[in-house]
């Protein structure tokens, strides 16, 4: 006899801060019945260790300022980079009315984000298919013990790029760009001598991003064309590359690799968003509904907005709103084109190599 799959009336595909953030701000809604599902993906550490200080009052309505404020992470003090001149220009926090944002302990963070939605049951499984049943929608998933099932009357996917729920719905995506973006964790032998700042370096081949996070550590990231980045794949060339700044080497010449033989990781960062990020049944959230360049570097800002704005809509849609879905999806296609723009003006200020491959492809997507 086959046994019936359990049933759930909000499923979240995926539990890092956009699938967390939805789950938090549905239960303060009021809203009940939802399950987090989690692909088992190990410890390993995630990029993404900036927040700006405007996304406070995202934390405050998730109700996480205690548990950010007791976490230790560090104040940043603006950003220094090296960008369309040679000479370092600054942006200091103090002129931003939230002030300069953080450098986040990131395991941290996603640790206070679960522990904040713990009221949400929590399951480890895969999802390997998603098909339309009935008014909702049938999920198949791989566990530690084996493939099992869940129905569930709303999906939201916030499974990161992979948008492994829609995928599966064939939603298409629309790719802009795409970087490889190389990062490696380094210990600092005296953390205290190198700024809590953002440091942003512009070279021909791409451009280099570094960041002291707690613990007395920097993450160390390089962003090239996912063409030319073989060279920047093992560790003694990635270090060698670094020691070519004039900005970035010099502020972390005295760090040292957390492990020397590692190669760096390697994260394909595209820009690109869904044809659609809400349909019948679903809504897609986070990095799942669109991505933007990590120079903009505001994914987990995105992740906790969309969270936030997806649970109103649930809500909405819910007591009667009939354009409740229609109205989130008009906010993310209208901040995709926003961010592009941006970008685009990013690229643009950046003429000193015009016929370096890497500049030439974004100078072209800037005019265009």
């Amino acid at each position: 006899m086959s046994v019936s799959p359990e049933r759930v009336g909000i499923a979240i595909i995926g539990a890092g801060p956009a699938g967390c953030a939805t789950a938090i701000a549905l239960a303060r809604h009021g809203i009940g019945d939802v399950m987090l599902f989690e692909a088992v993906t190990g410890d390993a550490p995630r990029i993404g260790e900036t927040i700006p200080g405007a996304a406070m009052p995202l934390l405050s309505r998730l109700g996480l300022m205690d548990r950010f404020t007791a976490r230790g992470h560090l104040p940043s003090l603006g950003s220094t980079a090296v960008w369309g001149k040679a000479e370092p220009h600054h942006n200091d926090g103090f002129a931003n009315p939230f002030g300069g944002g953080w450098h986040l302990d990131r395991a941290g963070f996603d640790a206070d984000l679960r522990a904040q939605a713990a009221g949400v049951p929590l399951h480890a499984g895969r999802l390997r298919m998603m098909s339309a049943e009935g008014s909702g929608h049938r999920l198949r998933f791989e566990g530690a013990n084996g493939p099992f099932e869940v129905t569930a009357g709303l999906v939201v996917d916030a499974s990161g790029v992979r948008a492994a729920a829609l995928r599966s719905l064939k939603v298409a995506r629309n790719p802009v760009d795409a970087i490889a973006f190389h990062w490696s964790l380094l210990a600092l032998a005296e953390p205290e001598e190198m700024p809590a700042r953002t440091f942003l370096e512009a070279v021909p081949e791409g451009w280099w991003y570094a960041s002291r996070i707690p613990g007395g550590r920097v993450v160390v990231g390089f962003a090239t064309d996912p063409d030319a980045g073989a060279r920047f794949a093992d560790a003694a060339a990635f270090r060698a590359a670094l020691a070519e700044t004039r900005l970035i080497g010099p502020q972390i010449a005295r760090g040292r690799p957390l492990d020397a033989d590692a190669p760096p990781r390697i994260a394909i960062a595209p820009t690109a968003i869904l044809s659609a990020v809400a349909g019948p049944g679903w809504l897609a959230v986070g990095d799942a509904a669109a991505c933007l360049d990590p120079l903009l570097s505001q994914g987990l800002t995105r992740a906790l907005e969309d969270g936030i704005a997806a649970a109103d809509a649930i809500a909405g849609a819910q007591a009667g709103g009939a354009g409740a879905f229609n109205a989130y999806q008009d906010r993310v296609f209208a901040r995709f084109t926003a961010g592009v723009r941006l970008r685009a003006g990013f690229y643009a200020a950046e003429t000193r190599w015009p016929d370096a491959p890497f500049w030439r492809r974004r100078q072209v997507q800037a005019a265009a």
